[in-house]
């Protein structure tokens, strides 16, 4: 009886922190249908508070808003210009930025009384940040607000990777279950399109999104080239969401066409990505119908990175449990070049265009070792859509870097993008150390995952600069070590 009572009250407990997420999140972009400074406002505000007060709130809005926050803007579509409608989408960032300058100011008036086990990710971590902030500075010159998207999608998995190491250091917070539900959400939405894209698109308005995302891209002239090209006739939106099984020349002997998910956050390689954490977050804390959900679901989004994470993050696990966590880490690591050179090779056989956007970064690398500036190149540049892909197949690289987080910041910040990437390593490397004394199970997944990530990184452009991708796996990696150093363990 008393362990029911239990299970009752954590379970409301959860509820209303999700339902505080969900106002933290979704009160600002209504408010911004009034006037765009009072959403801004209102986003910087809440959050703000919510750091100071409610800490454990504010680390669950994050994610919450990161996954959720296009369905509401997707909600609002009718009542938003395209102008708006680029902003609105910006506010999930405006969140987690206010929540870092809040947990930031705390941390740093207490510099003197700081755990200085902290001391090596948090200078290691800063100084990132400011090299990142001067090659901002020198992009924006260029590229103007192209350089402000990537400032933001680079800082991202930094900033919350501070947020979290600082926060589950100065006290014990338990988001564990506020996680599972937002699984469980995932899941909800997730089967819902599956089941239904057509009363998919009408409960969420999903038609009034896609029009101002595409600005009505989708019964433009570009689909009549599409076609021309490819021979697969777009008659109306949902035929945009068909693809190859994975997307990938490989399979397409087998003819297999599937619609992807997209989930609530109008995404699907992002979407996927969130499932392969939460997937991996459930199933290594022993939530295993959440998280056979969850697996399904991301298989039928058809994205192969997230499913190649989950899977190498598996074989890493199993080794970690039967020879320990220094061999699991050798060994991951062994499968995780293996895996890259494989990809790369086969990549070029078949002119895959994630290793074109690779080998262009590559390339042009020894030509300007500095780099060019945050900004410039990616798939966000304006002369992405100028690419002639046949050419680039023909070339065996892309004009410039696309495709490839690795490439994409080799071709902005030159040398110094090796400092980011060994960042990312060097965390995942202290968390394994970690298992190592903990033998916690989740753990060695974090670490395993996170190293996933980085490899990935050479394939999707994605892999680190989607909100839902590296950034969930390193704010878990900076939940384990800010708890360890409170706890006075040193990895």
């Amino acid at each position: 009886m008393l362990r029911a009572g239990t299970m009752i009250a954590a379970a409301f407990e959860t509820m209303a922190m999700l339902a505080a997420a969900l106002l933290l999140v979704a009160t600002p972009l209504v408010l911004h249908l009034l006037h765009p400074a009072a959403g801004i406002f209102a986003a910087l505000l809440l959050a703000g508070i919510c750091a100071g007060r409610m800490p454990h709130v504010a680390l669950v809005a994050i994610p919450f808003g990161f996954l959720f926050q296009n369905l509401i803007v997707s909600l609002l579509a009718n009542q938003l210009s395209t102008a708006d409608f680029d902003i609105i989408r910006g506010y999930n960032f405006l969140t987690l930025a206010s929540v870092w300058l809040v947990t930031a100011a705390r941390f740093l008036t207490r510099w003197e009384d700081r755990n200085r086990l902290l001391d090596p990710y948090v200078k290691f971590s800063v100084a990132i940040l400011f090299v990142i902030g001067v090659y901002f500075i020198y992009g924006y010159i260029r590229t103007e607000m192209t350089a402000v998207i990537y400032l933001r999608n680079i800082v991202t998995p930094l900033l919350l990777f501070q947020i979290c190491l600082v926060l589950f250091e100065q006290q014990q917070i338990r988001i564990g279950a506020a996680l599972s539900g937002l699984a469980v959400l995932a899941i909800l939405f997730g089967f819902t399109e599956f089941l239904n894209r057509e009363f998919w698109l009408a409960a969420t308005n999903g038609r009034a999104y896609w029009e101002l995302a595409g600005d009505a891209n989708w019964v433009s002239l570009a689909y009549d080239k599409s076609a021309r090209e490819s021979g697969h006739v777009v008659t109306g939106l949902v035929d945009t969401f068909r693809i190859a099984a994975f997307n990938s020349p490989l399979l397409a002997d087998f003819e297999i066409e599937v619609l992807r998910l997209f989930g609530p956050n109008m995404h699907a390689i992002s979407f996927a990505y969130a499932l392969s954490f939460l997937s991996i977050f459930c199933l290594y804390r022993a939530r295993f119908g959440l998280a056979a959900l969850l697996f399904v679901l991301m298989v039928l989004c058809n994205a192969k990175g997230p499913l190649i994470v989950f899977l190498l993050v598996a074989a890493g696990w199993t080794i970690f449990r039967l020879l320990g966590a220094r061999l699991g880490f050798m060994a991951t690591s062994m499968a995780l070049a293996a895996y890259a050179v494989l990809g790369i090779l086969v990549g070029l056989d078949i002119e895959d265009y994630h290793v074109l956007g690779l080998m262009a970064g590559l390339s042009d690398f020894p030509l300007n070792p500095v780099g060019w500036g945050i900004g410039s190149g990616g798939n966000l540049s304006p002369d992405f859509n100028t690419i002639d892909w046949s050419a680039a197949q023909g070339d065996g690289r892309t004009p410039f870097a696309v495709e490839s987080s690795v490439a994409v910041l080799l071709h902005q910040m030159g040398i110094f993008a090796f400092g980011i990437i060994a960042f990312y390593a060097w965390v995942a490397w202290r968390v394994m150390r970690l298992a190592r004394i903990t033998d916690d199970n989740l753990h060695a997944a974090a670490a395993l995952g996170l190293m996933c990530m980085v490899v990935n990184g050479l394939f999707q452009e994605e892999a680190y600069f989607a909100p839902l991708a590296l950034a969930l796996f390193l704010g878990l990696a900076g939940m384990i070590l800010g708890a360890a150093a409170r706890n006075r363990l040193s990895a």
